[in-house]
C-alpha cells in the first residue's frame, strides 16, 4: 500500500517520551509539520496559542496531570471544529467510543504501526 504523503501542522500529545517521539518522527517523514507536547495541560496552552495554525491533534488518552479526556473538551471549547484524533495503547475502548461520540475524527491504536497512523491522520484532514 502507498501511503501518501500530507501536510499541515499536527499536535502530538503523549507522556510517554519515546512514543511522542516515534509519532513525530512518522509524521514528518510523511510530510507533516509536527508540534509534541508531553501532557494534557500542555497540549492545551499549546493549542490555545497556536490553535489556527494546527490542522489536527493526535491525543493519547490516559496521561497523569490532565488526561486525553480533558485535554479533548477544553480543546473542543477552544475550537468546536478542531480535528482531534484519539489514541491509546490500553484497552480503552470505552472511552475511544466516548470520544468519539463526542466528536473525536479518528482513533490510533498504540504501539503506532506506521500505515495505521498516516492513514488515519490523513483521512481526518481531508474530512470537512
Amino acid at each position: 500500500m502507498e501511503l501518501k504523503k500530507g501536510t499541515g501542522t499536527i499536535l502530538v500529545v503523549d507522556d510517554e517520551a519515546m512514543v511522542k517521539d516515534l509519532a513525530r518522527d512518522i509524521l514528518k517523514r510523511y510530510g507533516y509539520t509536527v508540534i509534541t507536547a508531553g501532557g494534557g495541560a500542555e497540549a492545551v496552552s499549546v493549542y490555545r496559542e497556536r490553535g489556527p495554525e494546527i490542522a489536527a491533534v493526535l491525543l493519547d488518552i490516559l496521561m497523569p496531570d490532565v488526561d486525553g479526556k480533558e485535554a479533548f473538551r477544553v480543546i473542543r471549547e477552544i475550537n468546536p471544529e478542531a480535528k482531534i484524533v484519539v489514541s491509546s495503547g490500553y484497552n480503552q475502548e470505552r472511552d475511544a467510543r466516548a470520544l468519539l461520540e463526542l466528536g473525536a475524527k479518528g482513533f490510533v491504536q498504540k504501539p503506532y504501526r506506521i500505515a495505521e497512523l498516516v492513514k488515519v491522520v490523513g483521512d481526518v484532514l481531508e474530512q470537512n
